[in-house]
């Protein structure tokens, strides 16, 4: 199994962090000893990273880290200039680096899409480049979300970045006419896998997450 990949979205609050934190508890499930890392965490709340701090509500013994931590709801890059903060992308590097040794599997989690400012002249897509990264994107099967994970994935060929697959999530119940024929559409304009979907949870708890979650663990071998 590969040691890392990188979470990203084909937009905001298409639940990254979810995902991220469902892959986290169900490797741990499996007896690995799990590590999640933010390389930029923004929004925080009395230094509290709130990401980390989603994650501590299911799991306690999942190693976390970030390299950097702001203040304010903002992207990284806007959260950078607001905090008068010059980010050291060869810090973010070493402490993955440093992470990797200490866990079997790390999952690291980006902020907005592939083109969400990230650092000083630097998208994420760069970040991810930079580091290296195979990536699985998070999409959901709502309307508009083809156009939004199709031009995702034009964006990381374009740049070379290697794509682990795709999971949809939160596919509710009862589903409209579009999110009925969401991965049939989508399967009819990409060859990139799809390595799960996740339904809506309505009341999530560690074992309903990991139970959702399990069944991706496979696709990435």
């Amino acid at each position: 199994m590969n040691k890392t990949v990188f979470i990203t979205g084909c937009d905001t609050d298409i639940g990254k962090t979810f995902v991220s934190i469902g892959l986290c508890l169900a490797l741990e499930n499996k007896g690995l000893k799990v590590g999640y890392f933010k390389p930029f965490q923004s929004g925080a709340i009395d230094n509290l990273a709130p990401d980390v701090e989603e994650l501590r509500k299911y799991s306690n013994s999942i190693e976390s880290k970030y390299s950097y931590l702001f203040e304010g709801e903002v992207s990284p890059h806007l959260a950078c200039i607001l905090n008068n903060i010059e980010v050291d992308i060869e810090k973010v590097k070493n402490d993955l680096d440093d992470f990797k040794l200490q866990t079997d599997f790390v999952v690291i989690e980006g902020a907005g899409g592939l083109y969400c400012p990230a650092i000083k002249g630097k998208l994420f897509v760069d970040i991810i480049a930079e580091l290296n990264q195979e990536i699985i994107i998070v999409t959901t099967p709502d309307l508009g979300r083809i156009n939004h994970t199709l031009m995702t994935i034009d964006c990381a060929k374009q740049k070379g970045i290697k794509i682990k697959g795709i999971i949809i999530n939160s596919m509710p119940k009862k589903q409209t006419l579009s999110q009925e024929n969401f991965i049939k559409e989508l399967k009819m304009f990409t060859d990139v896998e799809i390595l799960g979907v996740i339904s809506k949870i309505k009341n999530p708890t560690k074992e309903n997450i990991i139970q959702e979650f399990n069944s991706i663990l496979k696709n990435l071998s």
